[in-house]
């Protein structure tokens, strides 16, 4: 890796009045960055350098809106049913297999299925029924806020389930905080598909399905639904993924991993490489970049970074599945002091099944080359890469789907609904682009060289124009 103040790759963005750009980072800073002590994020540059970071209000509108609990899925979602792209038509790819891992028509028969069972717990008063089964007092259930009442009764319950005084109770008060878990995770439904069980929409389920299917899962450990076990997702048995969900735990994967997307840099486990953090923000909005999570019983080992994009020569284009970046948790990694043994002894197995699964969610896109960014934050994970067959793509040739006009005009809502200052630009990293990620990667100036996970190298340039053979 080259050294810190050398790190200028060439990174995408929009910007208004100019239009899509791609120009190197530090050109992108001076230019269009700002400080974090304009926003009070740090104090005034006096007796320290002074760096610039690209997507700072939009950074902080997200963050806004996360803490406020705003649901920011659901205004992504309606940005996108009015952008209007028709990527069927466009590129024959069905691109509503990338937006998400749940049958859409498993998740509504299971919806209506339940519908007696969900609206029947929807409806029981708890402050009645607590009161009714002995378990809180009255004048103290009254004294709660209703806004407050599910969490606080169901902290009250479990104080006194740990209690020896209390034992005489304790089947009764273990059904009461099951029912108030359930309480929780349909008032999450609730929010997520708005208004009465009777008034759900499709749509709303359309945009959440993922989110909704996990809920149900979580759900049906205090509930008897029906179906459920035909619910796509994470159980805890073997190798399982599950796209990251579009709330604060998106913008704090990194930080989870150690990557250099983590929000500080010294959370990342390699402190020489540089940080991007900036570019997490414009991820977050770009509905056709998913984060793939992998599981290994359970436990969170790996994410994958995912995106279809275009290799275009001249006038024609083809689409692929590119994979952007894939990194390791620390426990997955065997340069760390945590790395932990019994996982990387399956790391191969955990790495093909992976590469399963994404080679799966490119055929039902309907795609059939999916090529991989070479480089990790994990050095077993380099050498697993480097097995693949290779292609060589032009950086300049690899384009992005609407050049991230559309995620510039959805951060403008966003800041809006935020109340934040309407941005002027967005940037951000594809590592598929940069060629300053590792040494030696670029062959030639502006030439990178891709794992070929599935399909074929013929979208990439002949060797011996590479090489000049």
């Amino acid at each position: 890796m080259p050294p810190l103040q050398t790190y200028n790759p060439i990174v995408m963005g929009f910007v208004e009045g100019r239009g899509p750009l791609h120009i190197p980072l530090q050109v992108a800073r001076d230019a269009h960055g700002r400080l974090p002590s304009d926003y009070g994020l740090l104090p005034g540059a006096e007796g320290r350098r002074a760096k610039k970071a690209l997507n700072l209000p939009i950074g902080l509108a997200l963050t806004d809106l996360l803490r406020e609990g705003k649901d920011l899925p659901e205004v992504i979602g309606r940005f996108f049913e009015r952008w209007g792209r028709d990527f069927a038509a466009d590129f024959h790819v069905r691109i509503d297999r990338f937006q998400r891992l749940s049958d859409l028509w498993t998740l509504r028969q299971i919806v209506e299925d339940n519908h007696e069972v969900l609206a029947e717990h929807l409806a029981l008063d708890v402050r009645d029924y607590l009161h009714t089964h002995g378990l809180i007092p009255l004048s103290t259930l009254r004294s709660i806020p209703t806004d407050r009442l599910l969490p606080k009764a169901r902290e009250i319950l479990s104080k006194r389930r740990r209690n020896p005084a209390h034992a005489a109770q304790g089947k009764r008060i273990a059904e009461a905080v099951a029912l108030l878990d359930a309480k929780l995770l349909l008032g999450e439904v609730t929010r997520l598909l708005g208004g009465e069980i009777s008034r759900w929409g499709k749509d709303r389920l359309t945009v959440h399905a993922d989110e909704v299917a996990r809920l149900f899962r979580d759900l049906s450990a205090h509930l008897p639904l029906a179906g459920a076990d035909r619910l796509t997702g994470v159980r805890g048995h073997d190798v399982e993924v599950e796209f990251a969900p579009r709330d604060a735990s998106f913008l704090a994967l990194g930080k989870e991993v150690g990557d250099c997307t983590a929000d500080k840099l010294f959370r990342q486990v390699d402190r020489d490489v540089e940080n991007i953090y900036w570019t997490v923000f414009s991820w977050f909005l770009d509905r056709n970049y998913q984060i793939l999570k992998v599981h290994y019983d359970g436990q969170f080992v790996m994410k994958v970074h995912l995106l279809p994009l275009l290799v275009v020569d001249g006038s024609h284009g083809e689409m692929f599945l590119a994979v952007d970046a894939i990194e390791t948790t620390t426990v997955f990694r065997e340069d760390t002091h945590v790395g932990h043994p019994d996982l990387l002894e399956k790391k191969e197995y955990i790495f093909s099944r992976m590469v399963e699964a994404v080679e799966g969610l490119a055929r039902a896109m309907g795609i059939e080359h999916v090529y991989a960014e070479r480089f990790s934050n994990t050095a077993w994970v380099r050498r697993e890469l480097e097995r693949f067959p290779e292609v060589y793509l032009h950086i300049g040739n690899i384009q992005k789907v609407d050049e991230l006009e559309d995620v510039f005009e959805l951060s403008k809502r966003v800041c809006a609904a935020a109340g934040r200052e309407r941005p002027t630009s967005i940037f951000m990293e594809l590592q598929m682009k940069n060629t300053y990620l590792q040494r030696f990667a670029a062959t030639v100036r502006g030439v990178k060289v891709y794992a070929v996970l599935a399909g074929d190298a013929r979208l990439g340039m002949p060797m011996k124009r590479v090489f000049g053979v």
